[in-house]
């Protein structure tokens, strides 16, 4: 079942440059370069995740849920990693995992709708975009023959206003599927519910799921390592589009049982990261398998951290500055940047970020795909050092 692309409400004006654009060209003959975006619905608490163990403040400020130094994973005098993220430790190890400590916007509203929107079109506090930022680096820079240029599993925010997350403005062939086990219940988009935008439409009906291949890797059987199971297989295929999107959450679909962790924090976070942490640890072992870690980037996201102040419904309200991880066969591995500090602020807030995402965005367009920034983004951007040659 194919439903047409809503038409959305621009906020403003498109940027001049749009006026000449249309769809991307294929460029013939250029290297197969994926990135997956995972999306960690509703902003994960960086706190809990890579554990301030000297900190005594965030013991202070967290009473119940702040994580002791002895049950976590050390990976320095300073930051313990949440144990369960173990099943990462083998990328931990090689060095193929990055840990952005301090990323973020440099302003939120602490509203998901508005921070998301200023994720998915790269904006800063005054400016609204009707093109994501994806739309407008593969714009500039033409991704490689591929049927799609963008594929996405799992939630992905499709009302009037904000369709495709980073793939809105409708000019790119991407597609969004809800459910991971939809597609291995068909036998191409066409028999897959999904969403597609206009340059999209006249590619589904022509593509078809692979044919099981006989992977060695098994990957666990939750929507997001399924969404993941899926990569690996398209890859397999040579029918990966140049960015997949995943989006995790929770399994009955509430983001306050996963990531946004308003309250009762401890009966769902953990468990979160741990579906997380398994589902890409299979993907890195299938990419591993059918030789394509290389060239495959995974960055995950969020529209904003979570206060360093526990709330008195035991969770933790928005923040601010976030971590998050980046891995692949050309990352350089290791700790970038500066962990936020338990700060005694509202328990909504949090420290500012050290790193702006729209470095980690430049880093994709120019060290990842080859490509200009320039134009992309209001400003320029340095590329952060994450790669090898």
């Amino acid at each position: 079942m194919n439903i047409n692309r809503r038409q959305f409400l621009a906020a403003s004006a498109a940027l001049p440059l749009f006026a000449s654009f249309a769809s991307p060209l294929l460029a013939a003959g250029q290297a197969h370069k994926l990135l997956v975006l995972v999306y960690l619905k509703g902003g994960n608490d960086a706190y809990n995740t890579f554990v301030p163990i000297a900190d005594a403040k965030y013991y202070k400020l967290r009473p119940t849920l702040a994580i002791a130094r002895e049950q976590t994973i050390l990976l320095n005098d300073q930051i313990g990693l949440n144990t369960a993220l173990q099943p990462l430790m083998p990328a931990w190890a090689s060095r193929d995992l990055a840990i952005v400590q301090g990323i973020g916007q440099q302003e939120v509203t602490n509203q998901h709708f508005r921070d998301l929107e200023m994720q998915f079109t790269a904006a800063g506090p005054e400016q609204y975009y009707t093109h994501g930022w994806v739309t407008r680096a593969l714009l500039r820079n033409p991704p490689q023959a591929s049927m799609l240029d963008a594929l996405a599993f799992g939630d992905l925010d499709i009302r009037v206003s904000d369709p495709m997350g980073p793939f809105r403005g409708d000019q790119l062939r991407a597609v969004q599927i809800q459910h991971s086990a939809d597609w291995f219940a068909a036998s191409g988009l066409s028999q897959t519910p999904h969403l597609a935008t206009h340059p999209a439409e006249n590619n589904t009906a022509n593509f078809l799921r692979p044919k099981n291949p006989a992977l060695k890797t098994i990957f666990p059987q939750d929507e997001f390592a399924q969404a993941l199971r899926a990569t690996v297989e398209l890859s397999a295929a040579g029918l990966a589009p140049p960015v997949v999107h995943i989006t995790i959450n929770a399994d009955d679909a509430d983001q306050h049982h996963a990531f946004d962790t308003h309250w009762r924090q401890c009966d769902f976070h953990a468990a979160a990261l741990s579906r997380l942490a398994n589902g890409l640890a299979a993907f890195r072992a299938g990419m591993i398998e059918i030789g394509a870690w290389n060239n495959t980037l995974v960055a995950t996201y969020d529209e904003f951290g979570r206060s360093p102040k526990e709330n008195e419904d035991r969770g933790t309200h928005h923040g601010w500055a976030s971590t998050h991880m980046v891995a692949g066969g050309r990352v350089k591995g290791g700790l970038y940047g500066q962990a936020p500090v338990a700060m005694d602020v509202h328990a909504i807030g949090g420290p500012p970020p050290v790193i702006d995402y729209r470095e980690l965005y430049t880093t994709v367009i120019e060290a990842w795909w080859d490509g200009r920034a320039d134009g992309v983004f209001d400003r320029r951007f340095k590329p952060l050092d994450l790669l090898r040659a």
